[in-house]
């Protein structure tokens, strides 16, 4: 990360602060980066520009000569709350966002599963017909009738349910790629800073 864009973070981090005070703030940083032989070493020894914003923000707060706006106690409050809640949420909303696409693949699967089903009960309703001919014309008719409904019904389901099946799994496959690209994308901006 180079320093311009370590100090465009913080700048953006204590916007909360009056104007003048950010503005001092971010220059103190801009002066010390400037003049360190080694800015890269130095910007991590600082730590991440949101950790410094912390640290800058909590100092105002406890300056007794000004009175913080409660825009910038808030700010305080919950960059503090934050950290050790903000990790667990997003594990629990990538679990959450991970049962609801498993639920809804294994309710296609469960409607294939049924369809091929009735695939298979039609065709066994029509051997069975075939073989109670001879007994009951009747009995023959009911049961190669309705297994030809089912087996009818069972291809239509299944055919239907091959098309659902992968529209889902190409919906899923953009949306995993979507992901995998924001990443590399945030990778490769770091590493370009870094670079820099």
């Amino acid at each position: 990360m180079t320093i311009d864009q370590y100090l465009e973070q913080l700048r953006h981090a204590v916007r909360s602060l009056p104007a003048d005070d950010a503005a001092q703030a971010v220059a103190y940083y801009d002066e010390y980066l400037h003049d360190a032989s080694d800015p890269n070493a130095t910007m991590a020894g600082l730590g991440t520009p949101k950790e410094v914003a912390a640290e800058i923000l909590a100092d105002y707060v406890g300056k007794t000569d000004s009175k913080p706006r409660i825009g910038v106690l808030w700010a305080v409050v919950l960059g503090i709350f934050a950290a050790p809640v903000a990790a667990p949420l997003a594990v629990g909303l990538f679990a959450g966002v991970m049962g609801l696409v498993i639920g809804a693949l294994a309710i296609l699967l469960a409607l294939f599963v049924t369809a091929v089903s009735l695939v298979c009960g039609g065709l066994w309703m029509v051997v069975t017909g075939a073989l109670v001919v001879t007994q009951s014309l009747t009995t023959f008719a009911w049961y190669v009738g309705g297994g030809l409904v089912l087996v009818a019904v069972g291809l239509l389901a299944t055919f239907g349910m091959v098309q659902v099946g992968r529209l889902a799994i190409r919906g899923l496959a953009r949306w995993v790629s979507s992901i995998i690209d924001r990443i590399r994308g945030r990778r490769s901006t770091s590493q370009k800073g870094q670079a820099s």
